[in-house]
């Protein structure tokens, strides 16, 4: 509990625009809360401290031992339960805030207000302290405010001791102070004011005592009604009576005060309120500034195109905006909680490749606290679909530690199709669907560079070029040539691995990548394929077209000088295998 040095006119805000808003709301918001007298600090729901002002600061620097426990980042709810521990007896007063507070962080209580005393070496000081939730925001945020009510507290002292001493006390005090009398009728009945009331509604206290109706020009029907019941009511309890009301004094501007008094008995069936008017217009002004400003953000954040998701430091999404769950088709209920880089989101590279969950933008700024931009990423969602999304994950902080990961995404499945569909066009044969020499090449090329990275691993390159080609061109026309290249592809890619490549690199020349492959598997292979060819005649229109091919093989070492060197020599095993009568496989 703070313990602040001078007396606020104001009571704390209510509530603090989240710190996941855009900056220059956080700096609105921060300057506002800066300009309260009050001492104001905002709690998360475990009681953490994640924001103060500049009076609670410089009442912690003034008050040795607070600055360290009531800093950003300090438990405030630990620091309450030491103080109660130190305190023999235990104070009332404290007991119950404590117990009230509880309730607040736990949702259970909206907001309370009490008044506490803190003694010093040097005098005795008086607190009132607001806590409030702070609603419509995720997570939830509860604000503490301590106004110092020390004069106060004096003042209604002296009027037990001293009258004469109040009187002159009064008179320099701001606002104003009162006195109202209910008597056993029902009767209202202002029985004193001090000289600050004409501050507050432009009547001298003789003319606001004088007149009992002029006070009640300056406040609306409904205000009056309000304001009286809640007077009658406390005054029935025989407690302290707290009251906001919206006045318009003649010729004045609308204000708002805060009227404040404790009921004694004055005689059968009478009551004395004493206490004080203040002018809170200001503090008013300032809550309905963070309300639009919070709004705002809700609105931005509820509206806005790009999908929006908040994680907390374990990857669990906390939050998530429409375009977030139309996205990634989930509804709310469904994306709160659950990682961003759970397994069965089923994430992907542009290459069909699996994302590893240590490469997530979310995964990246969670172990390196930095911006993470523009990440290209597959999901397939629960309906089967493929969404592509670009990523950004933008670390945020609190005390200068990292408190989230603010995640934002478009889809851009059209941009990505559009994209690979150009590859396919540029590294494909258009005729067979193949790779191209080109695209097969740069495969080849990758594959050479792995095998310099870790020589004891097998790979293969596998050379294949169709036997007496020019007859069939010849014999049944180019348009069955092709219709026999055709053919002879989809045989090759029956007969291989999805990660083996399949190229034609020339007229009736093709070529196979086998990765992870001996000489004896590619031998194999290589054979199966002969002979799958050589049985299966190709077909177009009414002819058969007997088809039989010539295959060379050649492992890929880290000691040749380049790929090609290993693309030539499974080329030299096949051409001997066509000087040798073709239609069979060579292993150089």
């Amino acid at each position: 509990m703070s313990n602040p040095d001078q007396r606020l006119k104001m009571p704390a805000a209510k509530a603090l625009c989240s710190a996941r808003g855009r900056e220059r709301s956080a700096h609105f918001e921060l300057s506002v809360l800066d300009a309260l007298a009050a001492h104001v600090c905002v709690l998360d729901e475990r009681g953490i401290i994640i924001k103060v002002n500049q009076a609670w600061r410089r009442f912690a620097e003034a008050n040795e031992g607070c600055a360290e426990r009531c800093s950003e980042g300090s438990n405030y709810l630990s620091v309450c339960e030491r103080a109660l521990q130190n305190t023999a007896p235990p104070e009332p007063a404290l007991q119950s805030f404590l117990a009230q507070l509880r309730l607040v962080l736990a949702g259970s209580l909206n907001e309370f207000q009490l008044e506490y005393s803190c003694p010093s070496p040097q005098q005795v000081r008086w607190f009132s302290v607001r806590v409030s939730r702070v609603g419509g925001v995720n997570p939830p945020l509860v604000v503490v405010a301590h106004d110092s009510v020390t004069e106060l507290k004096l003042v209604e002292a002296a009027l037990r001791t001293h009258e004469a001493e109040l009187l002159d006390l009064a008179a320099s005090m701001p606002g104003a102070l009162f006195r109202l009398l209910v008597r056993a009728t029902g009767e209202l009945q202002f029985v004193y004011f001090s000289p600050g009331i004409e501050g507050l509604f432009g009547l001298t206290p003789e003319q606001a005592c004088g007149d009992g109706r002029a006070l009640l020009r300056c406040v609306s029907q409904s205000a009056r009604v309000a304001c009286e019941a809640s007077l009658r009511k406390a005054v029935a309890a025989g407690q302290t009576w707290e009251h906001e009301v919206q006045v318009c004094a003649p010729g004045g501007v609308p204000k708002f005060l805060h009227a404040k008094a404790t009921p004694k008995p004055a005689g059968p069936g009478e009551w004395l309120l004493t206490g004080v008017l203040t002018d809170v217009s200001d503090r008013i002004q300032a809550e309905r500034a963070l309300k639009t400003s919070t709004e705002a953000f809700r609105l931005f954040f509820e509206t806005m195109p790009q999908g929006v998701l908040y994680h907390d430091l374990a990857g669990r999404i906390t939050a998530a905006n429409p375009a977030a769950c139309e996205l990634l088709g989930l509804s709310l209920e469904q994306l709160l909680g659950k990682s961003s880089f759970d397994s069965t989101w089923h994430a992907i590279h542009e290459d069909g490749s699996e994302f590893p969950i240590e490469q997530h933008p979310v995964m990246e700024t969670l172990r390196t606290a930095r911006s993470v931009r523009q990440v290209v990423m597959g999901l397939c969602l629960q309906d089967g679909s493929l969404v592509w999304l670009q990523v950004n994950a933008t670390p945020l902080f609190k005390c200068g530690d990292l408190a989230e990961v603010y995640t934002s995404f478009e889809d851009i499945t059209e941009l990505v199709r559009t994209r690979q569909e150009l590859h396919r066009q540029a590294s494909t044969d258009y005729l067979t669907g193949a790779a191209n020499r080109r695209h097969f090449m740069e495969r080849l090329q990758a594959e050479y560079g792995r095998i310099q990275r870790r020589p004891e691993l097998s790979s293969c390159v596998v050379t294949l070029d169709l036997d007496h080609f020019k007859q069939i061109n010849d014999g049944f026309g180019h348009a069955a040539g092709d219709a026999v290249l055709r053919h002879v592809t989809l045989l090759m890619r029956l007969g291989t691995r999805p990660l083996d490549v399949v190229g034609r690199i020339g007229g009736e020349e093709f070529a196979l990548l086998l990765p992870d492959t001996s000489c004896e598997d590619a031998q194999a292979l290589a054979e199966r394929l002969r002979l799958r060819i050589e049985q299966n005649p190709a077909q177009y229109r009414q002819a058969i077209i007997p088809v039989t091919v010539s295959i060379g093989i050649s492992a890929i070492a880290s000691a040749d000088g380049s790929p090609e060197v290993a693309l030539m020599r499974s080329d030299q095993a096949m051409y001997s295998i066509k000087r040798n009568g073709r239609n069979g496989v060579g292993l150089a």
